[in-house]
């Protein structure tokens, strides 16, 4: 996609970074997960086989709680994830993921690579690395 130079950093960032998850989510739906969408990556990639409370998943994401929450039920009906008792208090449950959950997860994982590979290719190993350190640098200041 051809771009004017006079374009913010930040509006060729935006357009970068939607063009980016369409080309992740469009492989996860051939990958067989068609129910996955953008607003469901920040949960993916924080499960894991012990569980979080949804209220520590929330603060990461710096979401509400009953905004994570509709994102655990969406992903729960898709059985990705499953509510289990916290055995430190049975009160509170743990958000955990499912073996269809790493799955997807794992083939999320390695269709970033394959983008990402994708791009480097396209610009250049060392072009691709240049970009990927300006904006890492930047979003770290």
């Amino acid at each position: 996609m051809a771009h004017s130079p006079e374009l913010p950093l930040g509006m060729l960032a935006a357009r970068f970074a939607k063009e980016f998850e369409a080309r992740v989510f469009e492989a996860l739906t051939r990958a067989g997960y068609p129910d996955l969408r953008v607003r469901h990556s920040v949960l993916l990639g924080s499960l894991d086989r012990t569980g979080l409370r949804l209220t520590r998943l929330a603060a990461q994401a710096g979401m509400t709680p009953q905004a994570m929450g509709e994102l655990v039920d969406d992903l729960e009906r898709g059985g990705y994830l499953e509510r289990r008792p916290d055995p430190a208090d049975r009160r509170a449950r743990l958000i955990v993921a499912t073996p269809k959950g790493e799955r997807a997860l794992a083939d999320c994982l390695r269709i970033v690579a394959e983008v990402e590979a994708s791009y480097a290719s396209a610009l250049g190993t060392e072009r691709y690395a240049a970009a990927q350190g300006a904006l890492g640098d930047l979003l770290e200041r």
